[in-house]
């Protein structure tokens, strides 16, 4: 017999065959159909000036996506409940050992920002998160000028702890960036949840 969790049968599901759907989004695996899309969005000046520059070519795209993906990683794309992709969403370096992980966003349409999208998409997927995983913690960092993030993070529930500054090669604008250091607990979320 399979396991039970709030009344309903766990079976063994394929990574693969997942789908959350929230208020607004639905969830899912990355497909290779999605790639030149995430090149597209990865390529777009401003909106690598927040989430940052992942890949150089399509390969490394590929192999971060779907043919090499690390265990320390969990990537959604986001979907309107329309079937339009609009952005991804992910928890990476993961530590099982002390059970945290960090979250990245990114709305890569922009006609869809300032919709609440990717609020949603945070909400069900940190709820998928804490439901599925020993994650106790989930961390993110965001750039202190980066105001729309900022909301958005901030209605999901996530709180400031700290302060980061730091200037690198690969950072397009030359000087200091500034990044607001936020976090959620489970204990927080369930919190939140029975609110």
């Amino acid at each position: 017999m399979a396991p039970y969790f709030w009344g309903i049968a766990l079976r063994k599901t394929r990574y693969s065959d997942i789908v959350l759907t929230g208020a607004m989004v639905r969830l899912r695996a990355v497909a290779e159909r999605d790639l030149p899309k995430l090149l597209e969005w990865d390529e777009d000046e401003e909106i690598s000036r927040w989430a940052g520059k992942k890949f150089s070519c399509r390969a490394e795209a590929r192999d971060w996506y779907l043919d090499k993906p690390p265990a320390n990683k969990r990537t959604f794309v986001i979907e309107t409940l329309d079937g339009d992709l609009i952005g991804e969403v992910e928890i990476l370096n993961i530590s099982w050992r002390i059970h945290t992980g960090e979250l990245r966003v990114v709305i890569g349409e922009k006609h869809h920002w300032n919709q609440g999208l990717g609020t949603d998409a945070v909400v069900t997927f940190t709820r998928w998160v804490f439901d599925t995983y020993s994650i106790d913690t989930i961390y993110l960092r965001v750039d202190k000028e980066n105001y729309r993030a900022r909301r958005c993070y901030a209605k999901a529930g996530f709180k400031p702890v700290g302060r980061l500054k730091f200037s690198s090669e690969r950072n397009p604008d030359p000087g200091v960036k500034h990044l607001i250091l936020m976090k959620m607990s489970r204990t927080e979320w369930h919190k939140r949840a029975l609110a």
